[in-house]
């Protein structure tokens, strides 16, 4: 049980790291290249979603897109580098 449990950690992990990597490469033109979408179609939402807690503040206040972007990129290293914590704490 243990085990599957200690598993199941690593599988969430991996699943929001893949989600804050497409989350991030919505919110630049070269990584919108490497999805097929066009330049029109950079957002910010998905890497705000991924950076909650962090970036909720971004949904209540208009900021430029330089600042949006910073404070996105940091909200989701802090949530990469807390559920890698979260994740080798049972080991």
């Amino acid at each position: 049980m243990i085990q599957t449990i200690s598993r199941l950690r690593w599988v969430l992990y991996g699943g929001y790291l893949l989600a804050a990597t497409l989350a991030l490469m919505m919110a630049f033109t070269p990584g919108l290249a490497l999805l097929g979408l066009p330049p029109e179609r950079i957002t910010f939402v998905p890497a705000m979603i991924t950076g909650a807690p962090w970036s909720l503040p971004l949904f209540l206040v208009r900021l430029d897109s330089v600042t949006t972007l910073a404070i996105t990129m940091v909200a989701n290293l802090l949530n990469v580098a807390i559920g890698l914590m979260l994740a080798k704490s049972g080991d």
